[in-house]
């Protein structure tokens, strides 16, 4: 997929694991997203290919991606439209480019 942001830069989504990619889970639906993943965990059910299938599926995300160049995010709506929102300081502020592990536990 390629999205030609307004600046006139292209968004490249061809492969996994990008830095100007995200799935962005709403609040109202993050608290059910784990309580679907701690019942898969509790199942005891020996199917445990079928149960993370089923969370896989209640996943409740949407995508988004920042251009590179400007900034600009674009966001998927709830009828798969793009909707694009730009900073105020109109430049790229790597907002989805966490460090990995950059959580403590």
């Amino acid at each position: 997929m390629k999205i030609t942001c307004a600046c006139g830069a292209i968004i490249v989504d061809q492969s996994d694991d990008l830095p100007h990619k995200a799935h962005i889970i709403g609040d109202k639906d993050y608290l059910d997203f784990l309580g679907r993943i701690d019942a898969a965990i509790e199942d005891s059910s020996a199917d445990k290919a079928r149960i993370a299938m089923q969370v896989r599926r209640g996943e409740p995300s949407r995508l988004g991606w920042e251009c590179v160049a400007c900034g600009r995010l674009y966001l998927n709506d709830a009828s798969n439209n793009l909707v694009a929102y730009l900073p105020e300081n109109r430049q790229a502020n790597r907002i989805f480019d966490r460090p990995r592990n950059s959580r403590k536990d």
